[in-house]
């Protein structure tokens, strides 16, 4: 279970994406050096039985094994390379350009030899194209993707006509068969070309689901105040245009924190931040679900509570005042501070516009704090209170 529990958090964290560009390199050398070891493996094999050896190229046995041996030595030098000097500057400037293109060129020409518009030389060449977009700058696997397409096309065009041959790992008595038809044939490209497929495949889907993973962050945290992690005045702004829309009944309540600079001048401002988080998360734990707050601006802050009497609303308002009142802020060991907070509510109606609601609440807050702070007023109060009215 926690094997499993840690690859999960791999799958959905962005750990491959937040990689040095050279670890990402070692990477990509690394599945290289599979690949070909892979092919090294089903090469040898083939030629330990007659009966498969018929089908392969003879004369190049010697010549094509000890390439692919220097070819598959070469991908773990560079990878060590990669991943030895991954915070060099220079090596991480310039080294990637030569790995992408040492892997493309590689895994093109392993795909050559065994037919080039072959399974496993449309895998490489895809697989190249896919995953390096994601992992990578454009620039770099443009650098690489375009010489080796136009290397494959012109092979094409040559083999179609006959210049150069097609398949020469291959024997001519294979080459002559329909390819489609013969067993070796199709088992040699399901081994040459599968473990491509799956590697491109399965790091795909890594790399897609850690990018969604990232972006849902990214959109959550454009929704929230990064000092106390409740919604921001924009996701506010948000909800109370959609309501508006939608036509649903809401009273807001705007509370201020007393005498906040007060607290920033005395203690510092690291303590008016603590303060902030404690009552976000004051207010934020004591909300129906449907009830939204956040962060105003400043030492604001702003409730939105849906479908509630105003005997309701009154009432969470004055158990929030009261949390507020009471909750100490431990500073240290020895000391502590209690804070207050002055409490503004309005209601919305079909004929106000949620300006209107806020500048209301906003009028009412201020009634609060005019009559000596640390309490809850109605804007309906304001009828009686015209002359303590914010200019």
């Amino acid at each position: 279970m926690k094997v499993w529990g840690k690859f999960s958090e791999f799958i959905g964290g962005d750990i491959i994406l937040n990689w040095n560009i050279l670890t990402k390199c070692c990477l990509v050398l690394i599945l290289g050096a599979l690949n070909y070891l892979l092919w090294i493996l089903w090469y040898l094999f083939v030629f330990n039985f007659p009966t498969l050896k018929y089908w392969m190229n003879v004369d190049l046995f010697s010549s094509h094994l000890i390439i692919s041996i220097i070819i598959f030595f070469l991908y773990l030098c560079l990878a060590f390379i990669s991943w030895k000097f991954k915070n060099n500057t220079w090596i991480k400037h310039y080294f990637p350009y030569i790995c992408i293109f040492y892997f493309g060129s590689t895994l093109i020409y392993g795909g050559f030899n065994v037919g080039i518009i072959s399974p496993a030389t449309i895998g490489s060449y895809v697989s190249l194209i896919s995953v390096g977009v994601v992992l990578f700058d454009r620039k770099i696997i443009y650098s690489t993707a375009v010489p080796v397409t136009i290397f494959m096309l012109s092979c094409i065009v040559l083999s179609s006509l006959e210049r150069i041959p097609y398949a020469p790992l291959f024997s001519q008595e294979l080459n002559s068969t329909i390819l489609s038809e013969n067993p070796f044939w199709v088992c040699s490209m399901l081994i040459l070309s599968f473990p491509i497929l799956i590697f491109s495949i399965v790091l795909f889907e890594i790399l897609l689901t850690q990018w969604r993973n990232r972006e849902a962050h990214i959109q959550t945290m454009s929704l929230l105040d990064p000092l106390t992690n409740i919604f921001n005045r924009r996701s506010l702004a948000q909800r109370l245009s959609t309501m508006q829309l939608e036509q649903t009944s809401y009273t807001l309540v705007l509370l201020d924190l007393d005498h906040f600079k007060m607290i920033n001048d005395t203690y510092g401002h690291d303590v008016g931040d603590l303060v902030l988080t404690k009552v976000a998360k004051l207010l934020d734990l004591h909300l129906a679900e449907d009830d939204m707050a956040g962060r105003f601006g400043g030492e604001e802050f702003l409730l939105i509570l849906q479908n509630k009497t105003e005997e309701h609303v009154i009432a969470i308002a004055e158990q929030c005042r009261k949390l507020i009142e009471r909750e100490p802020i431990l500073l240290d060991l020895h000391h502590k501070l209690h804070v207050t907070a002055s409490f503004g509510v309005a209601r919305s109606d079909i004929n106000k516009s949620k300006e209107l609601v806020l500048r209301q609440a906003d009028q009412a807050l201020y009634l609060a704090k005019h009559k000596g702070r640390n309490q809850v007023r109605y804007y309906t109060e304001m009828e009686h209170q015209e002359d303590v009215l914010p200019q």
